[in-house]
């Protein structure tokens, strides 16, 4: 931070802001499925995942959260937050933030998360960023008084309403999709009659075929991290796992290759790529095809490329296809688990679809990219509100624009 501090504010460390209590250090032998759940960092992203619970009675109060408390994720994913739901038992890499009199809870929150780029600067650690208690001594920060604070917070958290309202509409167009997505690929368009299957009532029209009759699987290119950051076009974990359908220019990571590694491989326009180990079941086998390649493509170790052997389904279609919650239950129960989960061409070949015409599938497709396109304008929109909020945070929180208090 600057250290021109404007008149009336006072610089100080955000150590002295607040008391930083790191969560409770489970061992595995605490876990439990009853009691009170277990906040992970996976939860300070998505406070309803899947977690484990503590029964026992000896917990101490700094590692207690409760809805309104302040909590600050300290490593890996870093993420200061009030928390909004339910009670639970704070782990370890989790600060819970106790302010200090004068300090406005509101007004800390947006100043951790407004100061977390700089603070990771500071961090320790070059692949996983970790803020120890002694960055934040270090961290200076112009502070105003507290009715300046408290005015500061309510212009910010104005701003974040409308950013979560604008989230909650880009979440209810995702359930519009998935549940778009799911009654199309099983139930089809204007069919009237249906047949008993292996995949249970489908239209008569549709046939059920095995993934090894669609598609050949390879594993990826592994090597050694000196060779990668430049050279050609890798498709990583990554690019799979958050969308369905892709094309070479969204892949940024790049990896020198041999002529033989080109050759062996090789990404093709049409491929399709599954995600081949994940932490948990549920996140196995995700799928996303490339629709465009115009020049030499590989992929990594830590996914799977399912090669077309025909022309059964369309390529921009298969992504989707594989997401559809039937085909994504027979993917997570075919997986192995382990400490992470795992899957291979082989267990993925046995995966059943029930697949519609060609002509029906263009029909599939156009509904679905109709309701896509709606949910990258929402989520365009909704990047400009959090790139204007980025703007006010640092003309608020830097002193640059005064507000007035009453």
């Amino acid at each position: 931070m600057s250290e021109q501090v404007p008149e009336g504010w006072k610089l100080q460390p955000l150590s002295a802001l607040a008391e930083y209590h790191n969560g409770r250090a489970f061992k595995p032998e605490d876990w439990s499925k009853e009691g009170l759940p277990i906040v992970r960092i996976a939860q300070i992203n998505d406070p309803f995942r899947e977690t484990d619970y503590y029964i026992g009675s000896d917990v101490l109060d700094r590692h207690l959260i409760r809805k309104g408390d302040l909590v600050f994720s300290w490593s890996a994913t870093l993420k200061a937050i009030l928390w909004k739901e339910y009670d639970a038992i704070l782990n370890q890499h989790i600060f819970k933030v106790i302010e200090k009199p004068n300090t406005s809870r509101i007004f800390l929150q947006q100043l951790l998360e407004h100061s977390i780029e700089k603070l990771a600067e500071s961090s320790h650690g070059s692949t996983m960023k970790h803020i120890k208690k002694g960055v934040l001594d270090e961290f200076h920060s112009p502070i105003p008084p507290l009715p300046e604070q408290k005015k500061i917070a309510s212009i910010l958290t104005s701003v974040d309403e409308v950013i979560e309202k604008t989230q909650s509409q880009f979440d209810k167009l995702q359930d519009l999709k998935k549940g778009t997505m799911n009654e199309l690929l099983t139930k089809g368009i204007g069919h009237t009659e249906f047949k008993d299957s292996e995949l249970g009532r489908i239209p008569k029209s549709w046939e059920v075929l095995r993934t090894s009759q669609l598609y050949e699987f390879k594993n990826g290119l592994n090597k050694e991290k000196e060779a990668f950051g430049s050279g050609q076009r890798i498709v990583n974990y990554m690019d799979v796992f958050p969308r369905s359908e892709m094309t070479e220019e969204d892949l940024s990571g790049r990896v020198q290759l041999s002529q033989s590694e080109i050759e062996r491989f090789a990404v093709s326009s049409g491929d399709l790529f599954f995600t081949r180990t994940s932490e948990i079941p549920s996140e196995i086998g995700l799928s996303a095809v490339i629709t465009k390649v115009t020049q030499d493509v590989c992929f990594s170790g830590f996914i799977l490329r399912a090669k077309p052997l025909n022309n059964k389904i369309i390529p921009k279609l298969s992504g989707r296809l594989y997401r559809c919650d039937y085909v994504r239950t027979q993917i997570v129960r075919t997986c192995s688990y382990t400490t992470r989960a795992l899957t291979n061409g082989t267990s993925l070949g046995r995966v059943l679809v029930a697949v519609p015409s060609i002509e029906e599938q263009e029909k599939i497709y156009s509904v679905l990219d109709s309701i896509e396109k709606n949910i990258k304008n929402k989520q365009l929109e909704n990047e400009k509100y959090i790139s204007q909020k980025k703007s006010l945070m640092q003309d608020l929180l830097t002193g640059k624009v005064r507000v007035s208090v009453n």
